[in-house]
């Protein structure tokens, strides 16, 4: 039995949890404020039209110990999301994040030992978020490991079987670092420019105009990337839109645009302006990333 703490059941959260749940060697809980508790108590949580029967608990009402801790919040909540976890962090619990962007391991190593941090993050994952109302038709590849993996670690090894036992599509690279980055590369490109223009998947996948945006923003990401050390290549890009983009719902749309839908605040700091500042660190010029930020910023902040 594998006791597994999953904070944030958003639009990621709840397909994992509700893939989790069904694995009989797993005890789930789905940890949030007591105000949140009550209100999914009372509203469930519904995944393609079924109510999943999650156990939802305060971090003081978990009352075993915690194998590994899930995030998969937003990152404008990731601090306080370490913070609130810490009654569960225990001997040997580990911390694995699923953010975009490539700072949040960081975020929970500067408040826990870094030998407690797994690599994670989502890729392909196409689900919808509305209310407590989620949809998917494509869980995507949850990418997960040490920083290294030439060597498989025991707690790896343990966490790809539960997820094999559940169904949840993984792969353990080598390079975790690497893959982190190729999300970033992704995230920079397709995020803001679907959320600028409201652009469903499919609306990206057939414009060749706005394509071109995205890749072109993708292509500065690659370069600042080599610049740091990580060994991403331009060839890539197309790579992923043929083997990646080509498995989403056509309907689907990315959680940037998501969020400017409903009027949440986007990731797009962890975008836009952390592209520029790599930029600069790096000297590598990104002005399409830089025009993207400013464009998502004054959607966010019109009279700013």
């Amino acid at each position: 039995m594998m006791n597994i703490a999953l904070v944030g059941v958003g639009a990621v959260g709840a397909v994992y949890a509700r893939l989790l749940h069904d694995n009989p060697d797993v005890q789930l809980y789905c940890v949030m404020d007591a105000v949140r508790k009550t209100r999914a108590e009372e509203e469930g949580i519904y995944v393609n039209g079924e109510r999943v029967p999650l156990t939802f608990a305060t971090p003081k009402e978990v009352d075993v110990p915690i194998d590994v801790i899930i995030f998969t919040v937003k990152n404008p909540q990731m601090q306080a999301a370490v913070t609130f976890v810490e009654p569960l962090v225990g001997e040997d619990t580990a911390l694995l994040s699923l953010l975009n962007g490539i700072d949040s391991e960081a975020v929970i190593a500067a408040q826990y030992e870094e030998s407690r941090v797994l690599y994670g993050l989502a890729n392909g994952i196409d689900a919808l978020k509305k209310e407590n109302k989620i949809s998917y038709t494509h869980p995507g590849i949850l990418y997960f490991g040490e920083r290294d993996n030439r060597a498989l670690s025991t707690r790896v090894e343990r966490l790809a079987h539960v997820f094999s036992e559940s169904n949840i599509p993984h792969a353990v690279p080598e390079n975790m670092e690497y893959q982190l980055w190729h999300k970033f590369m992704v995230n920079a490109g397709v995020n803001p420019v679907t959320a600028i223009m409201g652009a469903s998947h499919g609306a990206l996948r057939d414009s060749m105009d706005l394509l071109h945006v995205t890749k072109s923003a993708m292509r500065e990401i690659v370069l600042v990337a080599q610049a740091a050390g990580i060994p991403l290549a331009v060839e890539e890009i197309d790579t992923f839109f043929t083997d990646v983009w080509t498995q989403v719902g056509a309907d689907g749309k990315t959680s940037m645009l998501q969020d400017i839908e409903a009027g949440r605040t986007t990731e797009n700091e962890y975008f836009g302006k952390r592209a520029a500042e790599l930029g600069k660190k790096y000297n590598v010029a990104t002005p399409v990333n830089d025009m993207l930020y400013h464009l998502v910023r004054a959607m966010e902040h019109p009279t700013d």
